[in-house]
């Protein structure tokens, strides 16, 4: 801008001033003098209004700044305010729910059956022979009628006398039931079998033979098997040792769930609370029995557990029915082991008498 306003003043003086006048010097100093102070006041006004251009910016930013701290203050407070509201609700939740839970559970709602409880150390302990007693009194059974027992390959009379001897020998009882080669009873009876001494054994054996193969015949020797006698007589034996067999299994069957599993110490409370068990029960108890023990603890309790039974909570009395369904579940199962050894002896009754 200097630079134009000086040009200006220069061509002024080009045209119209007289170089040899001092007035017109002066007068064009003074011109330039003038055109000097309006450029000075008009930089200064330009500077100021700059500076006042700035100074509103600044005071913009500072209230846009002012305005934003204050919103976000706000949003702040609002948030913390939510938070608070939010917390103090889920505590009152949780308080509550933990109240309720806490009276359902002082009333006794969440409380397991007795049963269940009692189930629960009832087979902690094992025990028992490990022997199966039906399996392993039909097997000894079956060796000793094919010929195991010299009275069997002599036949006759002295067969006839091994077996009054057993009698009279073994008379004196097994699992208190007398003369237990001729008596089913001490094999059907008791819940539990008690086959400890070697008595005991061959009372088993000699009855288990006494039911299924009461007259084997002698064995037939190889020379026998090379005539036509020989080989009829060895036919009939495998029909008669078939049959037997079906009839073993059977008994097999029945023993083998009177075979100890385990000592009957854990199964007291349930013997307590029955209101009048008449079996014997030993040191070792059967599967028969522990389901014998269950099953008359719903049937036949006592006054006192059966007035107990009546404040159940709903939970307790679904377990309690959860494990009357378990142990029908089980005999059910037991049943269709038996009843499918009992088809197979009727086949071969059906087939005796066919033939």
């Amino acid at each position: 801008m200097k630079k134009i306003i000086l040009g200006a003043c220069l061509s002024a003086l080009a045209i119209g001033a007289l170089p040899d006048s001092a007035a017109a010097w002066k007068a064009t100093e003074a011109t330039l003098q003038s055109t000097r102070n309006r450029v000075t006041e008009t930089r200064d006004a330009v500077r100021a209004a700059e500076r006042a251009i700035n100074d509103g910016t600044d005071r913009l930013i500072a209230a846009l700044k002012g305005h934003s701290g204050e919103q976000s203050a706000y949003q702040d407070k609002q948030i913390e305010a939510n938070r608070r509201i939010t917390d103090a609700a889920e505590q009152n939740a949780t308080t509550r729910l933990r109240q309720e839970f806490r009276a359902r559970a002082e009333s006794g709602e969440f409380d397991p059956s007795p049963d269940s409880c009692l189930l629960a150390g009832a087979y902690r302990n094992g025990g028992g022979s490990g022997a199966l007693r039906g399996s392993t009194t039909v097997a000894e059974a079956r060796v000793q009628n094919d010929g195991g027992d010299p009275a069997v390959r002599e036949g006759g009379t002295r067969f006839a006398r091994s077996v009054v001897d057993d009698q009279i020998e073994l008379a004196k009882g097994m699992g208190g039931f007398a003369e237990p080669t001729v008596n089913p009873a001490a094999i059907l009876q008791n819940p539990t079998l008690t086959i400890e001494t070697d008595e005991d054994r061959r009372a088993a054996n000699r009855l288990v033979r006494n039911m299924t193969d009461p007259f084997p015949p002698r064995p037939v020797t190889e020379e026998e098997l090379r005539t036509p006698e020989g080989v009829a007589r060895a036919a009939a034996r495998a029909v008669q040792k078939t049959r037997a067999n079906a009839g073993l299994e059977a008994i097999a069957m029945v023993m083998n769930m009177k075979t100890e599993v385990g000592p009957a110490t854990p199964w007291q409370p349930y013997i307590d609370d029955i209101s009048n068990y008449n079996r014997p029960v030993g040191d070792q108890v059967s599967e028969l029995q522990t389901l014998d023990f269950r099953t008359l603890r719903h049937y036949a309790p006592k006054p006192e557990v059966f007035h107990k039974r009546s404040a159940l909570s709903e939970k307790q009395l679904l377990q309690e029915i959860l494990d009357v369904m378990s142990v029908n579940t089980r005999l059910a199962y037991l049943q269709l082991e038996l009843d499918s050894r009992t088809a197979i002896v009727q086949t071969q009754i059906l087939s005796t008498l066919a033939n």
